[in-house]
C-alpha cells in the first residue's frame, strides 16, 4: 500500500501537470481513493501554491465529496473543525480574488472547480454549524468575483450559474451518499434561514447590473430558487411570501420583462414557477388577492396586444412564451376567472388566442387550460355557472372544429403520397388534443347538445352539395364525435343517438354520388367513429343494412388503413347486432372466406366468431361450419406447400403459401380463444366438439409442427396457441392417445430446433390436466424428455443470454410444475441439473427472462415451506424432505449470488424486487441458519455498502420481513452509488 506525504503528492501533480501522465496517473489515483486525502489537499492548499497545483488538488477533493462522501466526516473532522475549514476555504477564495484583480489571468476551471467544492462542503457542516452562516460566506464569495469580474465575463456568467444549481446540488445530488432526512433537514433549514439572504443578494445583483444578458442568468437563478422554495414551502409561509414578493423590484422587474424579448422567455419561466408558489386557498377565492395577483393579472393584460401581434405575425417564441404564461396563471387562478367578472377579458382573449390559425403549435397548452377550466366547473356542480359559460363553449367547440381540420393537400394525398407522413402525424396529434377537450366538455354537457351544435355547422351548406372546404369541416365533426361517444352510451342519449344515426345516415346516402364522400381519409373517420363506440349504438333494421354494404366496401378498399378500421367496425357491430349475423350468416361466411387477403383480416373472424360462441347453442349449430373454412383452406395450403417444398424452397409463393396457412391456424385459435371455459356437463358437447374439430385438423398442425416450423417458427407459435386454447377448453375430453401424438411431435421437432413453443405446450398442459390422474405419467414424461432436450441446448452460462427465449421458456415451464404438478418436479431425475442451472442462471439480465427465472427460484424456496396458497395441490412431507437433502448444499451459494446480483445492479427495477421476494422467501425456510448466511454475505461484500450499525441492525431483524425489504432497497441503492464510483 503506497504512503502518502505532501512532498510525493505535490511531486506527483508537478510531473502529471508536465505531461507525464502515465508516471503520475497511478500514485494519483491511490491517492484520490485514500482516507488522507482530505486532510493533505487542505494542506498544500493553505500553502498557496501556483493555480496548476490548485486545480488538481481541487478535483481531487471535489471528486471525492461526490463520490467518497461517507469517509468525509471522521477524516475531515479529526484534521480540523468544520467551521474553521469553512472561514480557511472562504480565505482562500478571498485571496484567489486577490490574485485574479492583481493578475487577471487566472485559470477559469480553477475558480469554476473551487466554487463548486465551496459549495459541495456544505453538505458535511450543514448538521454541525449555522448553516447561514454558510450560505452568507457562499454569497459572499461570489459577490467579491462579481466586484472584480468585467461585465459579460464567463466568471460572472458561471457564479450565477452556480447560484441556479445550487438547490439541486444541496438536496437532490443522488451522487453524494446522504440520508434522505438530512437532505430534508437541510432544504428546511436553509428554506427557514437562508432564502431571503439568497433572494435579497438576486435583488441586489438585479439593481445593479443594468446589462440585459445578466440580468437573463440572473433570472435563471431566480427560477430554481422559486423551485427550491415551492417544494418547501407551508401555506402560511407562502401567504407571507406573496405580500413580500409584491414589493421587490426583482418580482416587479421580472414581470416588466416579459415584454423585453431579449429576457421574455425567462421571465415567463420564473413567473410561472412564482404562480405554482401561491397558495390554494387564495386560488379558490374569488378575488384578486393578495395585490400581488393584482400586479400580475395587470402585467398580463398589458401583454395582450403583442400577443395578438404575434399570432397574425406568426413569431412563433413569443406566441409560445405568452401562451405558456396565460395558461399557468388561469390554470392556478382558475376559480378567480371563473366567479370573478373582473377577469372575463381573460378568458376572452384565451379563447380567441384559441381559435386563432396561427396558435396550432400551442394547442398542447391551450388544451390544459380548457380541460383544467371544465373540470373546475364539474366539480362546482352549479347548473347556472354551466349556462352562463354555454356561449363560450360553443366558441369552445368551434375552436376545436377549426383545429381537427385538415388540410386540402392531406386530404387529397392521404393514401397515395407517403411524402405527407410526418406533417400528418404533427396534424393527428393536435387533433387528438381536441378530442380531449370534447371528451371533458361532454361530462357536462348533455352529448346530444354538442352533436346539435357540429350538425349546425355542417348545415349551414347541404351536404349533397357541400364543397371541398364543406367535407373538410364534415371530417373533422365526424373526428370530434368519436370523443362523445363514450358519454352517450353512460347516459343513455337518446336523443344524442337520433342525431349521430342522421348523420351516419345521411352519409351514407350522398356516399355513391359525392366524389368527396367517397375520399380515403373521411371514410377512414368514418369508420373509426364507428369502431370506436358507435357500434354500439347501431342496431337500427333500417341502418344496418346499409352500413354493412358500406363497411364491405371499406374492407375491400386499396389502402390498408380504411381496411383496417372498416374490419374493425365490422368486427364491432357484430358484437353488438349477434342476431343480424346469425340472420345473414352464409354471406357473413361467404365474405370471410373470399377476404382472406385483406388487412386485419382476423377482426371479420372475430366478429362472427363473438356471435357464433355467444351462446352453448349457436356454438352447436354454427362451430363446425366456421371452422370448415379454415380446415378446407389448410387441406388446400397443405398440398400446395408440400409441392412447393419439393420445386421451390425459398421462393416468394411458398412464403406467401406459409403466411397464410399460418393466418388460418391463428383464426382457428381465436375462434377458440372466444368460447367460454366451462367444465359442466351441459357443456359437455361443446368440449367434444372442440376437441373432434382438433383431432380432424392434426394431420395438418403435424405437417405444420414438423415440416414448416423447423425453418419457419413463427407457425408453430400459432399452432401452440390453438392447442392452448384447444386444451384449456377441453379439458379431460382431450384423449390421452391424442395428447401423447402432441407431444411425440413436438419433441420431434424440439429435438432438431431449440423452438420455444415447444416448451410451453408442457407449461399450458400442467396448468389444465393437473387435475386429472390419467394424464400424470404423459406430463411426467413430457417434462423429463423436455428438460434433457433442453439441457442440451444451453450447453453453457452464456447460452442464457444468448437465448432468452428458451431461457424464459424452460423455467416458465419450471414454474408451473412446480405450482400445479410439484410431485413431478420433485421426484424427476433431472432435479439436480435443474439445481445446477439455477445457480448458474443467477444474475440473468435480460429482463423478460429475468423475471421468470427468479419467479422459479422463488417457487423453489417456498416449496420447502410448509403449504403456501401458491401450489394448487399439497405437497407431501417425503417430497419435501428429499428435496430438502438435496438443494441444502445449494443454499449458501444462491444466497452469494443472490446478493451478488443486487450488488451488479439489476437490469430493471421490477427484477430487483424479484430479487427481494427471492431472499425474503429464502430466509424464512426453517431449517437453514439464515443469520449467519447474511453475516457471511455481508462480511464477504464491500465493505463500504453499509454501516456496522446498519449491518447489525439487519441481521438482527433477519426474520422480519419489512425490514428485510428495507435493507434489501438500501442495500442496493448504496451498490449502484458505490458502483459510480468506479
Amino acid at each position: 500500500m503506497a504512503e502518502f506525504s505532501i512532498e510525493k503528492v505535490c511531486q506527483a501533480i508537478q510531473v502529471f501537470n508536465s505531461g507525464q501522465v502515465e508516471q503520475a496517473d497511478s500514485f494519483l489515483r491511490s491517492f484520490s481513493q485514500s482516507n488522507e486525502a482530505w486532510g493533505i489537499c487542505i494542506q498544500i492548499l493553505q500553502q498557496n501554491p501556483d493555480p496548476s497545483m490548485v486545480f488538481q488538488l481541487l478535483r481531487i477533493l471535489q471528486s471525492k465529496i461526490l463520490y467518497d462522501f461517507s469517509t468525509l466526516i471522521q477524516s475531515f473532522i479529526s484534521f480540523t473543525h468544520p467551521l474553521r475549514s469553512a472561514t480557511h476555504i472562504s480565505k482562500l477564495h478571498s485571496n484567489h480574488t486577490s490574485l485574479q484583480r492583481i493578475k487577471l489571468k487566472i485559470n477559469q476551471n480553477i475558480m469554476c472547480t473551487y466554487v463548486h467544492l465551496f459549495i459541495l462542503v456544505h453538505l458535511l457542516i450543514a448538521n454541525q454549524i449555522n448553516t447561514r452562516v454558510i450560505i452568507l460566506l457562499i454569497l459572499r464569495v461570489i459577490a467579491q468575483i462579481l466586484d472584480y469580474s468585467q461585465n459579460n465575463s464567463p466568471h460572472q456568467k458561471f457564479l450565477f450559474d452556480v447560484l441556479e444549481t445550487l438547490p439541486e446540488e444541496l438536496t437532490e445530488n443522488k451522487k453524494i451518499i446522504i440520508e434522505d432526512e438530512k437532505r430534508k433537514l437541510i432544504a428546511q433549514d436553509i428554506k427557514n434561514k437562508q432564502m431571503l439572504d439568497i433572494l435579497t443578494f438576486l435583488q441586489t445583483q438585479w439593481n445593479a447590473v443594468p446589462d440585459d444578458s445578466l440580468k437573463y442568468h440572473i433570472l435563471r437563478s431566480y427560477k430554481k430558487w422559486l423551485e427550491f422554495m415551492k417544494s418547501n414551502i407551508t401555506e402560511e409561509e407562502a401567504i407571507q411570501f406573496m405580500q413580500l414578493s409584491s414589493q421587490t423590484t426583482l418580482f416587479k422587474g421580472t414581470l416588466e420583462s416579459i415584454s423585453n424579448e431579449e429576457l421574455q422567455s425567462k421571465a415567463v419561466e420564473a413567473i410561472c414557477t412564482f404562480v405554482g408558489i401561491i397558495p390554494k386557498t387564495i386560488c379558490e377565492q374569488p378575488q384578486l388577492e393578495p395585490q400581488v395577483l393584482q400586479l400580475l393579472f395587470d402585467e398580463v393584460y398589458k401583454t395582450f396586444p403583442a400577443c395578438k401581434k404575434a399570432l397574425d405575425e406568426e413569431t412563433c417564441d413569443e406566441i409560445h412564451n405568452l401562451i405558456k404564461l396565460y395558461s399557468k396563471v388561469g390554470k392556478k387562478c382558475m376559480h378567480k376567472i371563473i366567479l370573478n367578472s373582473q377577469l372575463e377579458p381573460f378568458l376572452q382573449t384565451l379563447l380567441w388566442i384559441f381559435c386563432h390559425e396561427n396558435s396550432f403549435t400551442e394547442s398542447d397548452i391551450l388544451m390544459d387550460f380548457w380541460i383544467k377550466m371544465i373540470k373546475t366547473i364539474r366539480i362546482m356542480n352549479d347548473l347556472q355557472l354551466q349556462n352562463k359559460f354555454s356561449l363560450t363553449f360553443e366558441q369552445l367547440i368551434n375552436g376545436c372544429v377549426q383545429k381537427s381540420k385538415v388540410n386540402k393537400i392531406l386530404l387529397a394525398e392521404y393514401g397515395i403520397s407517403p411524402k405527407i407522413k410526418d406533417e400528418f402525424e404533427q396534424q393527428l396529434e393536435t387533433r387528438s388534443q381536441m378530442k380531449e377537450i370534447m371528451e371533458e366538455l361532454v361530462t357536462i354537457i348533455q352529448p346530444n347538445l354538442i352533436i346539435q351544435h357540429l350538425g349546425g355547422i355542417l348545415k349551414k351548406e347541404f351536404i349533397s352539395q357541400m364543397n371541398e372546404n364543406g367535407w373538410i369541416t364534415f371530417e373533422a365533426c365526424m373526428n370530434l364525435i368519436s370523443g362523445i361517444i363514450k358519454q352517450i352510451i353512460l347516459k343513455n342519449d337518446q336523443i344524442g343517438v337520433q342525431y349521430l344515426m342522421e348523420i351516419i345516415k345521411l352519409y351514407l346516402d350522398v356516399y355513391q354520388q359525392q366524389p368527396q364522400a367517397s375520399n380515403n381519409f373521411i371514410m377512414k373517420t368514418v369508420f373509426k367513429t364507428i369502431s370506436q363506440g358507435c357500434a354500439q349504438l347501431i342496431s337500427s333494421n333500417e341502418l344496418l343494412p346499409s352500413l354493412f354494404n358500406f363497411i364491405t366496401i371499406g374492407i375491400h378498399h386499396k389502402v390498408s388503413s380504411v381496411q383496417k378500421k372498416a374490419t374493425k367496425a365490422f368486427q364491432l357491430i357484430c358484437q353488438q347486432n349477434q342476431n343480424f349475423v346469425l340472420l345473414h350468416l352464409n354471406q357473413f361466411l361467404d365474405l370471410i372466406f373470399k377476404l382472406q387477403q385483406v388487412s386485419n383480416y382476423d377482426n371479420l373472424i372475430k366478429g362472427v366468431a363473438n356471435a357464433i360462441c355467444s351462446s352453448q347453442e349457436t356454438m352447436q349449430n354454427y362451430y363446425l361450419k366456421l371452422c370448415s373454412i379454415f380446415a378446407q383452406n389448410l387441406v388446400q395450403l397443405q398440398k400446395q406447400i408440400e409441392e412447393l417444398l419439393v420445386t421451390s424452397v425459398g421462393s416468394d409463393t411458398l412464403e406467401e403459401k406459409i403466411k397464410q396457412f399460418s393466418k388460418n391456424i391463428s383464426s382457428l385459435a381465436y375462434i377458440n380463444s372466444q368460447i367460454p371455459a366451462n367444465e359442466s356437463n351441459e357443456y359437455l358437447a361443446v368440449r367434444v366438439l372442440v376437441v373432434n374439430v382438433y383431432q380432424e385438423l392434426w394431420p395438418m398442425l403435424k405437417f405444420g409442427m414438423e415440416r414448416i416450423a423447423v425453418f419457419e417458427h413463427g407457425v408453430a407459435e400459432r399452432i401452440v396457441r390453438y392447442t392452448k386454447h384447444t386444451f384449456r377448453k377441453a379439458f379431460n375430453q382431450f384423449s390421452v392417445d391424442l395428447l401423447t401424438q402432441v407431444f411425440q411431435s413436438f419433441l420431434n421437432v424440439y429435438r432438431q430446433v431449440p423452438i420455444t413453443a415447444c416448451i410451453y405446450v408442457a407449461e399450458v398442459s400442467a396448468t389444465v390436466f393437473y387435475k386429472y390422474p390419467e394424464y400424470r405419467n404423459l406430463l411426467s414424461e413430457a417434462f423429463e424428455n423436455l428438460c434433457n432436450i433442453t439441457f442440451q441446448h444451453l450447453p453453457q452460462l452464456s447460452s442464457f443470454e444468448e437465448n432468452p427465449d428458451l431461457t424464459e421458456d424452460l423455467f416458465g415451464m419450471l414454474v408451473r410444475y412446480g405450482r400445479y404438478t410439484p410431485v413431478l418436479l420433485l421426484q424427476s431425475s433431472a432435479l439436480q441439473t435443474i439445481l445446477q442451472l439455477t445457480l448458474m442462471a443467477i444474475g440473468l439480465e435480460h429482463v423478460g427472462a429475468a423475471k421468470v427465472f427468479y419467479s422459479w427460484l422463488e417457487v423453489t424456496f417456498l416449496m420447502l415451506k410448509p403449504q403456501d396458497e401458491a401450489f394448487k395441490v399439497q405437497i407431501p412431507q417425503e417430497y419435501k424432505d428429499k428435496f430438502q437433502q438435496i438443494i441444502t448444499p445449494f443454499i449458501p451459494q444462491y444466497t452469494s449470488k443472490l446478493f451478488e446480483a443486487l450488488r451488479k445492479g439489476p437490469s430493471d427495477e421490477e427484477v430487483e424486487d424479484y430479487i427481494d421476494d427471492c431472499i425474503i422467501a429464502l430466509s424464512q425456510i426453517s431449517f437453514i441458519d439464515y443469520h449467519q448466511l447474511l453475516s457471511q454475505v455481508l462480511e464477504e461484500g464491500p465493505q463500504n455498502i453499509l454501516t456496522q450499525s446498519e449491518k447489525k441492525t439487519w441481521i438482527e431483524n433477519n426474520q422480519d420481513s419489512e425490514k428485510q425489504q428495507s435493507f434489501l432497497k438500501l442495500y442496493t441503492r448504496r451498490c449502484i452509488q458505490n458502483a459510480l464510483r468506479g
